[in-house]
């Protein structure tokens, strides 16, 4: 078995190095494969060398005490546990970054729910999982804006099909709807992302603003940050957003 190892290993660094001078590699995909027979003890200390490598660059940072998903939603409580988490991390973050940076806070939170990539699973989280649920570069932004763009994201939210996480807003049945801790200002100030900011996901109404105020900090960041210092997380489906039948 050892000698066979060894062949393969040789044959794996051939075939690489013949294939790196004639093509051009786009992209990698790799899964994990088991190798079932008689143990090696030269080949596994190998792969522990590795894996203790690898293991030792994505720590824990924090403990999930349940399954949390964006798709845990019905057709009256329109919110899920993830998105709601998500959104209300981001509240918490940038406001305290926001009030820093600028002495302002913010009204409330608007994110989008495809950019929710992963399920947050229960037990540990690790850095790696910040990066399956939240696997784009954007930044959080605050957007300043009037009465008309409220509007506008209230009648939007109302007809999608999929409910965007919102964390300091209360969307009631009907339409009606309560910003919780209104900052001392005649216009609002949202904490949404660039992504959206540009028009993503048809949300061309964040772009009619008054000021955009840069944070210079993700979504990851913010959703990393909170983890390690509240270590054990925990959401749920709640009546922020409670939709028409």
């Amino acid at each position: 078995m050892n000698n066979f190892f060894k062949i393969l290993f040789t044959l794996l660094n051939l075939i690489f190095l013949a294939c790196s001078n004639s093509l051009e590699i786009d992209s990698i995909s790799y899964s994990k494969v088991d190798i079932i027979g008689p143990s090696d003890s030269n080949f596994s200390s190998i792969i522990k060398v590795y894996k203790d490598s690898i293991d030792l660059k994505d720590p824990i940072i924090g403990k999930s005490e349940n399954l949390y998903t964006k798709d845990d939603f019905d057709k009256v409580n329109f919110n899920s546990s993830l998105g709601n988490l998500i959104a209300d991390i981001i509240y918490h973050q940038a406001d305290s970054v926001f009030k820093t940076q600028y002495g302002k806070n913010i009204d409330f939170v608007l994110q989008n729910h495809g950019g929710i990539r992963a399920s947050l699973l229960k037990g540990d989280i690790k850095i790696s999982d910040a990066y399956k649920i939240l696997p784009f570069e954007n930044e959080i932004v605050i957007v300043e804006t009037g009465e008309k763009t409220l509007t506008n994201i209230i009648n939007f939210l109302n007809k999608e099909s999929n409910p965007h996480p919102i964390s300091g807003l209360k969307i009631k049945s009907g339409g009606d709807f309560e910003i919780l801790n209104k900052s001392n200002s005649e216009n609002y100030f949202i904490a949404t992302n660039d992504y959206l900011l540009s028009g993503g996901d048809n949300m061309f109404f964040l772009q009619d603003n008054i000021k955009v105020y840069n944070l210079g900090y993700s979504l990851r960041d913010a959703f990393i940050n909170y983890i390690k210092k509240e270590k054990n997380i925990r959401s749920k489906v709640d009546s922020r957003f409670i939709k028409s039948e």
